[in-house]
């Protein structure tokens, strides 16, 4: 005689049905929300469906419906704050059209967010989203093929959600330059296939107000301390130093302001920082940062439903781009020599 304990029974949607005293069909329209089925008899159905531990069959429901229920997420870094609020927008989106999210964290690895997709496409989730992609645009329209893609802040994508990342860094150059600052380097963050819109706008803002590019002046930063360490010394090592720093991110920048104040360099009275995508942390680090807000989690919430739309065979029409906000807190200020000046023409 076996010792194996036998496995434990699934409840059903028939067994629901007996509980509630209704036909199995009705029990399946309730627990799909259907509106032929009574608020009050929906309710009644879905406690009774909790409270005896009923678990949908996915097998089942995918034979009888062609549908998974499910979306997949590749996510370029999960310990990155920005991506919090894009996650909790697509995750409460999903929920409203009965939509399971699954997300793949690519540590920003090309090969990695080439693995996910594959792995998302065998599960035959609905669709995928993709902020931030770090595979070629050519990759994805092969995708489209066979799967529906919708990508967060890529607007050369066929279907994409944005938020203007060019005019928001113009933002931030622009009040740089407004305070006076005319020597102002950038960081730049992670490759990303294509021109960096960020540092398009660095550019263009410089030549905007007849100011000559300096390559001296741009710093490579791939999200590490040691990274940070290593701008702080090129920054501290030139002869001519920028007075103000425009950061790809906030990661890059709060890095920095560490950076900073362990070699004895005050910011903003010593030299501006400015970073990009407001992140939660960025007003509680010493100084608040300056940055520019995305709405995160409205984009978060854009990029679900375009994308179920579009897996529903509809064609909507594209989202808005979205439009970013300049925050200004007390990492910024005017460079020292122009206060010196302004303090001797004051006396």
């Amino acid at each position: 005689m076996s010792n194996a304990r036998s496995r434990p029974r699934r409840v059903t949607i028939k067994d629901i049905a007996r509980a509630a005293s209704v036909d199995p069909s009705t029990v399946t329209r309730a627990l799909q929300q259907s509106p032929r089925v009574k608020p009050a008899t929906r309710e009644k159905i879905a406690a009774l469906a909790a409270d005896m531990g009923y678990v949908p069959d996915m097998a089942a429901r995918t034979l009888v419906m062609r549908r998974t229920g499910l979306i997949g997420v590749v996510i370029p870094d999960m310990t990155n704050p920005f991506f919090r609020d894009l996650g909790q927008g697509i995750e409460d989106e999903a929920a409203k059209h009965g939509l399971r999210v699954l997300i793949n964290d690519t540590r920003g690895i090309e090969s990695a967010e080439r693995e996910a997709v594959r792995l998302f496409q065998e599960l035959q989730v609905e669709g995928i989203i993709v902020p931030m992609a770090r595979c070629p645009q050519s990759y994805y329209e092969r995708v489209r093929e066979a799967c529906t893609v919708v990508q967060v802040n890529r607007p050369d994508a066929s279907f994409h959600v944005s938020c203007d990342t060019i005019e928001g860094s113009l933002l931030i150059m622009r009040h740089l330059l407004d305070l006076g600052h005319r020597r102002i380097g950038f960081v730049s963050g992670p490759a990303i296939p294509g021109e960096d819109p960020k540092m398009l706008a660095y550019r263009a803002a410089l030549e905007e107000a007849g100011i000559d590019y300096d390559p001296n002046l741009i710093f490579g930063f791939d999200g590490t301390l040691k990274s940070s360490s290593a701008i702080v010394d090129q920054l501290l090592g030139l002869r001519k130093r920028p007075t103000a720093v425009f950061a790809h991110n906030d990661i890059n920048a709060i890095a920095m302001l560490r950076g900073l104040r362990e070699c004895g360099i005050a910011v903003p009275d010593d030299i501006s920082i400015a970073g990009h995508d407001n992140i939660r942390l960025s007003a509680y680090v010493e100084p608040p940062l300056t940055t520019v807000a995305w709405p995160m989690y409205e984009l978060g919430q854009k990029s679900v439903r375009y994308l179920y739309s579009l897996s529903h065979g509809k064609r909507p029409r594209k989202p808005r781009v979205s439009a970013p906000e300049l925050i200004v807190r007390e990492s910024t200020g005017g460079p020292k020599a122009a206060r010196r000046k302004q303090t001797r023409s004051s006396v």
